[in-house]
């Protein structure tokens, strides 16, 4: 497969010229801290609260990141990373404590789950900005997404815990591992696929995002097509691992390797789309708004694997079905 760059500097991606920062701004993150602050308090359900003040500061981020692609100014994007750093540090301590706290690997439910989900894209989408400081221009989309999953994730706080210890095995913490973070790191892929049928659908006279400030400030069509092929690179093999350490793990619990349960054709379903992107990426004429519907497909297959089918669909994976 040909070698693929994302060389676009942030100051080409549009005309439009920096602007001054409003000076009350840089003393908003202050505010987030302490409302962040006030929200831990004492050790009973620290992870919870913990978990809350990575939200306020993540919606923080969000808000400088939004910010940054409307005005197009460093300090903002600098603004934005003192909130959202700090914030992804607090969430990996609500992780730890609740592990410590409850006496188990903290990706038990369908909670725990969705709370190392949303560190692991926060994670993914600062590393991809240092890399490709292009992408920091998603990152009020990809912060939203974010903080979307954690409301999400809260909303199942009370889910069961999983399965009966018969069926525990490391090869069930490989497999929850390795799934959770490709599924992060696809968050970005979905994010950046997103961001290129916005900016291709205002190349028509007929939308009316047509020579919007919105489509004008975003990358090129390009650099976005780029991203996300970029996080699908990285993601797919991770995920194509976890399905495998699946199997693994379901002939070790119920002594077969594959039965057609509902979360295991999904997991499928999702790896066969992945699978037709990176096929399809590779053929010039698939590649662009075709390519982008793909891994916007991928993501909504990936939500459903996650959240549809142990929520609404009776299957061996129970552990995270309903809310307790």
């Amino acid at each position: 497969m040909a070698r693929v760059t994302v060389s676009e500097p942030v100051g080409t991606v549009t005309a439009v010229g920096p602007r001054r920062v409003p000076a009350l701004w840089r003393f908003l993150p202050l505010a987030f801290y302490l409302l962040a602050f006030s929200l831990v308090r004492g050790v009973a359900d620290l992870s919870l609260h913990l978990y809350f003040a990575a939200m306020v500061l993540y919606v923080g981020g969000m808000f400088f990141y939004f910010a940054y692609f409307a005005y197009r100014t460093e300090a903002l994007r600098w603004l934005g990373i003192t909130l959202v750093l700090p914030g992804a540090a607090i969430q990996l301590g609500a992780i730890v404590s609740r592990g410590f706290a409850d006496g188990h690997y903290p990706l038990a439910n369908m909670y725990e789950y969705s709370s190392m989900l949303a560190l692991v894209a926060v994670s993914v989408f600062l590393l991809m900005t240092v890399r490709w400081p292009v992408a920091s221009l998603g990152g009020g989309v990809a912060l939203f997404v974010v903080v979307a999953l954690m409301g999400i994730g809260y909303g199942l706080y009370q889910s069961p815990e999983p399965l009966v210890p018969a069926l525990q095995s490391y090869w069930l913490k490989i497999h929850v591992s390795s799934m959770m973070a490709s599924s992060g790191i696809l968050v970005s892929s979905f994010v950046f696929a997103a961001l290129y049928l916005v900016k291709d659908r205002s190349a028509s006279l007929k939308s009316w995002l047509h020579d919007s400030a919105i489509a004008i400030r975003l990358p090129s069509l390009e650099t976005l097509d780029r991203l996300t092929f970029r996080a699908i690179l990285l993601g797919f093999p991770i995920w194509t691992f976890g399905t495998m350490a699946g199997a693994i793990w379901g002939e070790h619990a119920w002594g077969r390797w594959w039965g057609w349960d509902p979360k295991e054709t999904w997991a499928a379903i999702t790896w066969i789309i992945y699978a037709i992107y990176l096929h399809a990426h590779t053929l010039r004429a698939w590649r662009g708004r075709r390519t982008a519907l793909i891994a916007t497909a991928g993501f909504i297959s990936i939500m459903v694997t996650l959240y549809a089918v142990n929520l609404w669909i009776v299957g061996l994976h129970s552990y995270a079905r309903g809310a307790g």
